[in-house]
């Protein structure tokens, strides 16, 4: 299988919420970056999707130019949904959001992906002004504290 297929079978696993698929294509050590200003590792990952996809179930990636470079895979990402349960993320600062019913679209960001062998190794976000937590929160009517180990 091509990295880029990798790539597109693990997004639609996230979107499917099938996380025992999506944690098929994780590597053991696994890193996410960009998000916050610490790395979390391949379980922090998958405790964060939980909540997310717990408060957002019709979130989308609607992932597109997905193409392989120098041996990593870029994607652009215009993260798409709608504020259907409580947000409880994982991640160190960010407050409960309780469901809010409002649809919200983040700016198109950059997501850069490692795969080695048949599994992705990392996941780098470039957060984009208005993107990452920090414009999700703010579309929620939500505030981040400050400072807070969120980026974006």
């Amino acid at each position: 299988m091509k990295r880029t297929d990798i790539v597109k079978a693990f997004v639609k696993a996230l979107e499917s919420h099938d996380l025992e698929k999506v944690a098929s294509y994780l590597s053991d050590d696994f890193t996410f970056t960009g998000l916050t200003s610490l790395p979390i590792g391949r379980e922090g990952f998958l405790d964060l999707q939980r909540g997310i996809l717990s408060a957002f179930r019709d979130w989308s990636y609607n992932l597109s130019d997905v193409v392989e470079e120098g041996g990593m895979v870029r994607a652009t990402a215009r993260i798409t949904g709608t504020h259907t349960g409580d947000l409880v993320v994982p991640v160190p600062d960010l407050p409960v959001v309780p469901a809010t019913g409002r649809r919200f679209s983040l700016p198109a960001e950059t997501h850069l992906y490692s795969v080695r062998g048949s599994k992705i190794a990392t996941l780098r976000i470039l957060v984009v002004p208005g993107g990452g937590f920090q414009g999700l929160y703010r579309r929620l009517g939500a505030r981040l504290p400050e400072p807070s180990l969120i980026n974006g």
